[in-house]
């Protein structure tokens, strides 16, 4: 295998401007292997990597197998940063970004407290791993300018978590959230595994911005969409329709903002 890449190498100098798309080629399996993708995700993207090698290195399908190779590199898939459950440590942050508020405060320390508990009952083997991510989605509720927004951003500050802020006023197209398929021009994964390329890592806190001022149309159901991102039965393998590979969203700690809850699809609020 070798000695006839090398052959393939020479035939390409001589052609001429060959040698950087087969130097590129390796560069990016080695970039896979790396990587340390779940294993179905991995044979994804070595498949796509041998299509890659059989065609011509300018053209348009080479440049969408390119892309396709570069977003399942550059998503995270093991990277995490390591998380702080300290309740007196949330408590201290949470008084210093905001003045007052006592029930809300008081209802996030509730909700990490229990969290906190769980991954205690989990280390002793109480209840398997995947229980602890499972639990209600916190949503603030309330006029604008209340601090909905900067509250999510201290708690991922005392969590020790990066934070994303994901505005859904007035989305109304499905692929926003669920990504586009491949097949057409210009297609990209949705507004989650755009997030999650952002910040690097698997574990971060997402805020859903204002998740009553959703719409739909013609082009499908985002609320419809989000019910499969924010379910705990289901997102620990999100597909979206431009990775086409199962992601894990278990990790990350999703918030919602809205400022009345009556114009909330029924099943997702």
């Amino acid at each position: 295998e070798y000695y006839l890449r090398e052959q393939m190498k020479a035939i390409q100098k001589e052609l001429g401007g060959g040698e950087d798309f087969l130097t590129e080629i390796e560069e990016l399996r080695e970039r896979i292997e790396k990587k340390g993708m779940p294993e179905p995700v991995k044979e994804k993207a070595l498949k796509e990597l041998k299509r890659l090698e059989r065609m011509q290195p300018g053209s348009p399908e080479a440049t969408v197998s390119r892309t396709y190779l570069d977003w399942l590199l550059e998503v995270p898939w093991t990277e995490a940063d390591p998380e702080v459950l300290d309740i007196s440590v949330t408590k201290r942050v949470l008084d210093e970004d905001h003045y007052g508020l006592k029930e809300v405060k008081d209802r996030v320390l509730e909700y990490l407290a229990v969290r906190k508990l769980k991954a205690e009952r989990a280390k002793r083997g109480e209840i398997p791993p995947d229980e602890v991510n499972k639990g209600p989605i916190l949503c603030f509720v309330g006029p604008p300018g209340v601090g909905k927004t900067s509250l999510g951003k201290s708690i991922a500050r005392s969590m020790n978590r990066r934070f994303h802020r994901i505005s859904l006023g007035g989305v109304r197209d499905e692929a926003e959230i669920r990504g586009h398929r491949r097949t057409y021009i210009g297609a990209l994964p949705g507004k989650i595994i755009q997030g999650m390329k952002q910040v690097g890592v698997v574990n971060p806190v997402f805020l859903l911005d204002e998740i009553d001022k959703l719409s739909s149309d013609w082009r499908g159901d985002p609320a419809a969409a989000l019910l499969e991102v924010l379910d705990p039965a289901q997102h620990k393998e999100f597909v979206d329709h431009y990775l086409g590979v199962p992601f894990d969203l278990s990790d990350v700690l999703f918030i919602c903002t809205a400022n009345s809850p009556h114009n909330t699809p029924a099943p997702l609020y």
